[in-house]
């Protein structure tokens, strides 16, 4: 005989406890005056996620609790977190995020760390807390191995981690390349015999290690709920690190060269001059009238506004980790590299791109493609710059093919942005490309819901920009030189 469900008293407790955590959140935050938007960027997220708190459509992590009991100036919901944990059977602290931080960031005098990702793993975010520019582990040498795409598809029957996985390489090249590196070695790599999830913490002393499958579910590889085994056993610690020396046989680390391209009165489009190697060369050392070649996308949806009603607008967001531009309105953007450039070759020759990594050196990588970009006497190809785009939005879960991506004419004053110089060191121009994109309304799942759900993402409208004291120094330029609002008024954006 078939009986209705009864809610035990562990339910009712747990339920208990989820309405006192998102009733602390609020009157906190509402205390404070913060905003979901700028609570949620404080602590590395988007304001859809406090507002799934808020609601109760989604629990806390721990690591999460500890984020907002600092932000908050609360001190009780990294506690009620660990309660709710254990009244609803599980346990928080066996949890991945948890048990990952307390080895990484509690091991005293750390000589190496090598993490092995097969799934969400945020690496970026456990290791760099980008909100202070500061790290959050000390360690000599720091190793990081992601599967590569062709292994990514034999585990997972599809590519649920692309978006994830690059995203994670995007930021760690950053981290690479900037002053505020805190290890004294960072390497990141790819392999094709990535088999489980990884971290290694070794010592003088000794070493100890925590391990878990990928566990994928539909379309998404997701860790973070799964109890972790941590150990110090040698036979055990012994098998990973066999594991793991195996995994970097005859591999060398992933390179991001980005390419740089030279804008005079001469010219009408820029053409390439070399790539620069992120983490190796130097911002000051690219010349006056050379600049990084960026995809700029001005994305597009139809979508509801509170008291203005459905109409045309824009999406922008603002970048977390951006340490330069942090908190202000940007565009979608992603910096060109030589995958990108390699792909657009291979496609216009009527082959298949490449799927393995970059791991050649800027040189190399210049003169592989010196041929063909002769032949287009310089000029990167548009399709170049639609690539790099289309890799920007699947880190944000979006698959948008190249072509979609419409390239819009920039005036003669936009095709180079400088920079101002950060902490006394000189900044490289830009050299930006601009692309429209019609975000699609349709299916179980619009293109705007994906978008609002990973990203810091604003509806902004024609007014908004002409108003606005948050916008990054490329919209400035675009506004105030009158180009990016006739562009907008074109594309029928509305005034709010």
């Amino acid at each position: 005989m078939l009986t209705a469900d009864v809610p035990s008293p562990r339910d009712g407790r747990a339920n208990e406890l989820r309405l006192q955590i998102r009733e602390l959140i609020r009157e906190a935050r509402q205390q404070r005056k913060i905003s979901q938007a700028d609570l949620g960027s404080a602590i590395g997220k988007n304001r859809f996620l406090i507002i799934r708190i808020e609601k109760g459509e989604q629990d806390l992590t721990l690591d999460q609790a500890e984020q907002l009991d600092q932000v908050l100036g609360t001190t009780e919901l990294a506690a009620l977190v660990r309660r709710l944990g254990d009244t609803a059977g599980t346990t928080a602290d066996n949890q991945r995020d948890p048990v990952v931080r307390r080895l990484l960031r509690e091991t005293p005098a750390l000589e190496s760390v090598t993490i092995v990702v097969a799934d969400d793993l945020d690496v970026f975010g456990t290791i760099y807390d980008s909100s202070s520019d500061s790290p959050r582990l000390d360690a000599r040498e720091v190793n990081i191995i992601f599967p590569s795409v062709e292994r990514e598809r034999q585990l997972f029957g599809g590519q649920p981690l692309y978006g994830h996985i690059e995203y994670q390489i995007k930021h760690l090249a950053d981290l690479q390349g900037s002053e505020y590196r805190p290890f004294g070695s960072l390497r990141v790599f790819e392999s094709d015999d990535v088999l489980t999830s990884c971290v290694i913490a070794s010592t003088r002393t000794g070493t100890q290690c925590a391990y878990w499958p990928p566990l994928p579910i539909a379309t998404k590889v997701q860790g973070g709920k799964l109890p972790v085994m941590s150990t110090v056993d040698t036979y055990t610690n012994g098998r990973l690190e066999a594991h793991v020396a195996h995994l970097l046989a005859g591999r060398e680390p992933l390179r991001t060269n980005e390419a740089l391209c030279r804008v005079d009165e001469a010219t009408t489009k820029p053409r390439f001059t070399r790539y620069f190697a992120v983490g190796t060369d130097q911002e000051e050392d690219v010349a006056e009238d050379e600049g990084f070649a960026v995809a700029l996308v001005l994305a597009v949806a139809l979508c509801p506004r509170k008291h203005y009603g459905v109409a045309p607008r824009v999406i922008m967001y603002k970048r977390p980790s951006a340490r330069h531009d942090r908190g202000r309105l940007s565009l979608f953007s992603n910096n060109v590299d030589d995958a990108d450039i390699r792909a657009a070759r291979s496609i216009e020759a009527g082959t298949d791109p490449e799927v393995a990594r970059s791991t050649r050196g800027a040189l190399a990588a210049t003169l592989d493609i010196n041929d063909y970009l002769r032949g287009k006497d310089g000029v990167i190809p548009d399709l170049a710059f639609q690539i790099a785009a289309a890799r920007e939005f699947a880190m944000f879960g979006l698959d948008v093919a190249p072509e979609r991506l419409r390239p819009i004419q920039l005036p003669t004053d936009l095709r180079l942005i400088h920079k101002p110089a950060a902490g006394g060191r000189p900044r490289a121009a830009v050299a930006p490309h601009v692309f429209a994109l019609e975000l699609d309304p349709t299916g179980a799942e619009p293109e705007l819901d994906v978008l609002s759900a990973t990203a810091d993402s604003e509806v902004i409208g024609i007014d908004d920009i002409a108003e606005s004291s948050r916008l990054n120094s490329f919209l400035v330029m675009a506004r105030d030189g009158g180009f990016l609002l006739p562009l907008m008024e074109s594309l029928g954006v509305a005034g709010r």
